[in-house]
C-alpha cells in the first residue's frame, strides 16, 4: 500500500470512526447524566413540597386531612421518580459512557497519525502499527456499554 494511500486511510478511520465515536458516547454520558439531575432535582422538590404540606396540615387543623392527602401523594410521586431512576440506571449508563469515551480519546492521544506512519520510513512497521490501533480502538469499541454487542459477543451455543 503506497504511503499516501495509507495516510488517508488513517486519517479516514480517524475522523469517520474514531473522533465520530467519541462524539457519540460524549452524547450519551451526557444525555444521561442530564435524565438523572433531574430526576434528583424533581424528586428534591416534590419531596420539599411534601413537608410544606405536611407543615401546613400541623398549622391548619381544619384542613389537616387535605394537606395530610397532599404531602402523601407527592412523597408517593417522589418514591416513584427514584425508582424510574435506580431502574432506569442513568448513573450507571452515563459512567460507562464517560469511561468509554475516555478510553476512545486515550487510544486516540496514543495511536499513530499519518505523518507519523509515513515518516518513518519502514512501510511494514507502519502498517504494523496502524493495524494494531484499529484492533485497540475496535476492542474499546466491541466492549462498549451496549446492550446489544454484548449479546453478539456470545457464541451460538452459549445460552447465558
Amino acid at each position: 500500500m503506497s504511503d499516501e494511500w495509507s495516510d488517508e486511510l488513517l486519517d479516514a478511520y480517524r475522523h469517520h470512526r474514531l473522533d465520530a465515536q467519541i462524539g457519540y458516547y460524549g452524547s450519551k454520558a451526557a444525555d444521561f447524566e442530564r435524565a438523572r439531575r433531574w430526576t434528583v432535582t424533581t424528586t428534591a422538590l416534590l419531596l420539599v413540597m411534601a413537608a410544606l404540606f405536611g407543615a401546613l396540615g400541623a398549622a391548619y387543623p381544619g384542613h389537616r386531612a387535605m394537606w395530610a392527602f397532599f404531602a402523601a401523594m407527592l412523597s408517593a410521586i417522589a418514591t416513584a421518580v427514584t425508582a424510574f431512576e435506580a431502574t432506569s440506571g442513568f448513573e450507571r449508563f452515563s459512567r460507562q459512557y464517560a469511561e468509554t469515551q475516555a478510553a476512545l480519546v486515550l487510544a486516540s492521544a496514543h495511536g499513530p497519525r499519518a505523518r507519523d506512519a509515513a515518516g518513518n520510513g519502514d512501510q511494514a512497521a507502519s502498517e504494523t502499527e496502524v493495524q494494531t490501533f484499529v484492533d485497540g480502538v475496535e476492542r474499546v469499541l466491541r466492549a462498549e456499554v451496549d446492550t446489544w454487542s454484548h449479546v453478539a459477543e456470545r457464541p451460538a451455543g452459549d445460552a447465558r
